[in-house]
């Protein structure tokens, strides 16, 4: 796949710390990459740097082949949408999508067919007339985003775009962004803190931590096989304990032996998994005590105390014990990393 942005060795001031450093990357037309990290990673400077919005203190961006590392956003052939967008409110949806091509100067017959054309692709053609304050969050974000995508960019950046939103919210704007890919192709890179947005979206998750990009790869290989304690805490492994690995895919424990995947490493170390890396079970080879239990829309977790410290494994509804139960349970090698001592 050619790329559509291509980002090489990129180093930027961000606040107060270091900035952005060493960052490459690239993203092809249709693409869909998402940035996860924690606060202050650096995703929405490295966004706004891409944009042409903060200045490059080394590297280059290239959009299209075109080096636009020195020019403005505006000759870049990219658009950078903030987590929350703001449309014009003295005009109307239509008004608002067609502003771009009215910069552009493009014909009035040509605007309103592209214009027709985004609002159907958005799935709002019903609301061409309606003015911004009468429009829902996720009416406003799809609006906005047939605005951005009316220039027809190279280089779509959205900065949170599901922030404050409600789960029926958050559904719409994801298939806002899906009808993008499906119908624009754009190069589009996504900042999110939400797993569950990354996993839906992305065809690859980059991982940032302290202005570097410190993980990139599908979504599968990033989530399941986080390449360090730091990003597998950031990716959902809440699960940790202190083992010694004797390099054949055993590692010693205050349980006893627990089996896990990619054992060649030797020595002291920490296990990490996620709470389906284990379940409660009556044969199991472990035994712990029901601490708590924490029930979810569509999940719960039940917490363990055991000698290697507490432990949360998903459960079923129909099979919960009770807080203060000794129970069984097993733990899957293959959702097990260890992770050996620096």
């Amino acid at each position: 796949m050619t790329p559509r942005v291509e980002v090489e060795s990129l180093a930027a001031p961000f606040g107060k710390s270091a900035g952005l450093s060493d960052i490459s990357f690239s993203v092809g037309a249709g693409e869909l990459l998402v940035l996860l990290g924690p606060s202050g990673a650096g995703k929405t400077t490295l966004l706004k740097t891409v944009a042409g919005f903060v200045t490059a203190t080394s590297g280059h961006v290239r959009i299209a082949e075109r080096d636009v590392t020195g020019l403005p956003p505006e000759k870049r052939d990219a658009v950078y949408l903030h987590q929350s967008p703001v449309l014009f409110p003295h005009l109307s949806v239509t008004e608002n999508v067609a502003f771009p091509l009215r910069v552009r100067r493009v014909d009035d017959n040509r605007r309103r067919e592209r214009v027709a054309e985004l609002l159907a692709a958005m799935q709002i053609p019903e609301l061409a007339g309606r003015m911004p304050r009468t429009l829902s969050g996720g009416q406003r974000n799809r609006v906005s985003l047939a605005r951005a995508l009316a220039a027809d960019p190279m280089v779509l950046l959205l900065d949170e775009p599901f922030s404050g939103l409600d789960p029926g919210l958050r559904e719409d704007v994801r298939e806002a962004i899906r009808i993008v890919q499906r119908t624009s192709a754009p190069a589009t890179v996504v900042v999110t803190h939400d797993l569950d947005d990354a996993a839906v979206l992305a065809d690859r998750i980059g991982v940032m931590i302290n202005g570097r990009l410190c993980q990139i790869g599908n979504p599968r290989e990033v989530l399941t096989r986080p390449s360090s304690q730091e990003i597998a805490t950031l990716v959902g492994f809440t699960n940790t304990f202190a083992a010694r690995a004797d390099g054949e895919g055993n590692v010693e424990t205050a349980i006893g032996k627990v089996r896990v995947s990619g054992g060649e490493a030797t020595g002291p170390g920490t296990v990490m998994f996620r709470t389906d890396g284990g379940r409660l079970t009556r044969d199991g080879e472990f035994r712990g005590r029901v601490i708590a239990i924490t029930t979810r829309p569509g999940s719960v977790t039940v917490t363990l105390h055991t000698a290697v410290g507490d432990l949360e494994l998903a459960a079923e509804y129909l099979r919960l014990p009770s807080p203060g139960d000794e129970v069984e349970f097993t733990l899957h090698p293959e959702h097990l990393i260890f992770f050996p001592a620096s």
